[in-house]
């Protein structure tokens, strides 16, 4: 598959989930902590059982790396499932512009992959209209969704980091890269019930639900279920195959456009249920502009640090 497309299906399949999350807790209020926790563990078995006859990978349990990613991945999911309690999916798609510039700094310190000087001026505008939505929430930047999406980028970086340098992740074939993924999702799960506490502590503010109260409540179970096997693991093989073949910078890129495929298919879900229909304001569409400002802006950074890689090469090599 081509990595644009490959890119460009990550994004999709991830708004889906975002906005099926969105419906699941305004319309069958559904428990946010408890549904990502099913979702984990019902997502991460449907990969396993879709390569039968495979032995299951049980030492992949027993690696701290995998229970790191998972630990991350605990707070990269809940904290943005409980963000949409407070804002629609496509405001959340602009306040998760935050990712791009700290991927970028990953990249510059971590990975040693150092942006075009010009992509800075696209990261500047992506961290403006994230500013500028974040100001305008009822609270402005004391409103719950900001701190809770600011954590949720923070580790979801964190996250990208890891998978672009985990071993596993480099493999070519694919149903060993799918039971190396339903692994991660079942570790990722068992972090929910393990650590709840901790969660609580290092999360911003006081996130909803971490008592299970509401755990085997149905219309949480079934949320977790169809979301989790449908849309939670197959988003998560693509985004670690997204890593793999663009690296952590393409990746947030091409997620820098999910507040407009959000908004598109929120539209959508508000037609057949009760969640309510997006109804982006002035404001909405001024963070948006920014938004586009800034990915075009570090697209052409990308091209033009690329052709002088290029041309350094060419002249390397004469």
């Amino acid at each position: 598959m081509p990595v644009l497309l490959l890119l460009m299906l990550t994004t999709l399949i991830w708004a889906c989930l975002l906005v099926a999350n969105r419906v699941a807790l305004v319309q069958f209020n559904a428990d946010a902590y408890a549904m990502t926790c099913w979702q984990l563990a019902f997502g991460g078995l449907a990969l396993i059982m879709l390569s039968p006859g495979r032995p299951i990978p049980w030492r992949q349990f027993t690696l701290p790396v995998n229970w790191f990613y998972g630990f991350l991945r605990v707070l990269t999911g809940v904290t943005w499932t409980a963000a949409l309690i407070y804002i629609s999916s496509p405001q959340s798609g602009i306040l998760s512009q935050t990712g791009m510039p700290m991927a970028a700094l990953a990249a510059t310190f971590i990975l040693g992959r150092p942006p075009h000087k010009s992509e800075w001026i696209g990261h500047a505008l992506l961290l403006t209209g994230a500013g500028w939505m974040a100001f305008h929430l009822p609270g402005g930047f004391t409103n719950p969704a900001v701190w809770l999406m600011l954590a949720s980028e923070v580790t979801a970086i964190s996250s990208s980091v890891v998978a672009e340098k985990h071993p596993h992740n480099q493999v070519s074939d694919s149903w060993a890269h799918l039971r190396f993924t339903g692994v991660l999702l079942l570790i990722t799960s068992a972090m929910f019930l393990i650590f709840p506490p901790l969660i609580g502590i290092i999360s911003p503010i006081d996130l909803p639900s971490l008592s299970l109260e509401k755990f085997f409540s149905l219309e949480t179970v079934l949320s977790g279920l169809i979301i989790g096997a449908l849309l939670r693991g197959p988003a998560m093989v693509l985004t670690l195959r997204s890593i793999k073949l663009a690296g952590i910078e393409s990746y947030i890129l091409a997620t820098s456009s999910l507040p407009f495929v959000l908004l598109a298919i929120e539209a959508a879900a508000a037609r057949f249920t009760t969640t309510p229909s997006p109804k982006p304001d002035s404001v909405f569409w001024v963070c948006a502009g920014l938004v586009v400002c800034g990915i075009t802006m570090i697209t052409f950074g990308k091209r033009r640090g690329a052709k002088i890689r290029a041309t350094r090469l060419a002249v390397a090599s004469q």
